[in-house]
């Protein structure tokens, strides 16, 4: 990934006015490298300019098109803002961060609810899905859920700036990964590790897509990190990440650098 765009996301990890809009137009830029900020800002302005309160947002959007991408729902054009901008169609994290813009350009208060599997919004109080551009209930939202899955209070905690740009990632990361795109997915781990470069699970993650690349001496590297963030650690989860990493590590012991 270009250094440029690393520190930014250093940068929007270090600014505490860092805003969702932001987040996704560093999403926009880790898929599109050649992104016009300056254009994009131009379009969104463009359709603030045409939105009049009090209408409630969601429904000025849902009367400009937008809504989920239910034709293909994997694309990632559709964590993309100049694409979401263009098709009218997205995600519901993706569309959320519109909404979210939108609402408070108004002076709404607006935030980002971490409802599992399917990103909400708040605005006023009103729960809205952003999916469907549309009002909807705590009980309608919860009925879908499986019966492992967290509930009450806990199901709709806010999510701020930097939990939506980590998710936004981690979809990014999954969507790679089930393509075998390794070096993609090692791009979107560079991002997440300029956010958070002391945790340990991330050089884990970094350790197996250089496996996987063939690239040795960098999994070695990578594996030896994780050990050293997680040694010592009380926790359950940092005493099995760094035995993990001790157990990669014996098996590359001896190993050439690169897998041919």
């Amino acid at each position: 990934m270009h250094q440029q765009l690393l520190q930014a996301f250093s940068a929007f990890a270090a600014d505490p006015r860092a805003d969702e809009l932001t987040a996704l137009i560093l999403i926009n830029r880790l898929l599109s490298p050649e992104l016009n900020v300056a254009a994009l800002r131009g379009s969104l302005t463009e359709l603030e300019s045409a939105y009049r309160p009090p209408q409630p947002p969601w429904r000025f959007l849902a009367e400009q098109g937008f809504g989920g991408n239910v034709d293909d729902y994997g694309s990632l054009e559709n964590s993309r803002l100049d694409r979401l901008l263009e098709t009218r169609r997205g995600i519901p994290i993706s569309l959320a961060v519109l909404l979210i813009h939108l609402a408070r350009q108004a002076g709404l208060a607006a935030d980002g609810i971490n409802f599992p599997g399917h990103f909400l919004v708040r605005v006023d109080g009103q729960l809205i899905d952003p999916f469907r551009m549309d009002e909807t209930t705590e009980a309608a939202c919860l009925a879908g859920l499986p019966e492992s899955a967290p509930r009450g209070a806990e199901a709709f905690e806010v999510a701020g700036p930097p939990a939506i740009l980590l998710r936004m990632l981690n979809n990014l990361k999954f969507a790679f990964v089930g393509a075998t795109a390794w070096d993609r997915a090692l791009d979107v781990l560079d991002a997440q590790l300029a956010l958070a470069p002391g945790e340990p699970a991330l050089h884990l993650e970094r350790g197996e897509y250089w496996g996987r690349l063939g690239v040795i001496s960098s999994a070695r590297d990578a594996f030896a990190e994780a050990e050293r963030l997680s040694a010592g650690g009380v926790d359950p989860r940092l005493i099995e990440i760094a035995r993990v990493a001790r157990d990669r590590l014996r098996g590359l012991a001896g190993g050439n650098d690169v897998l041919h």
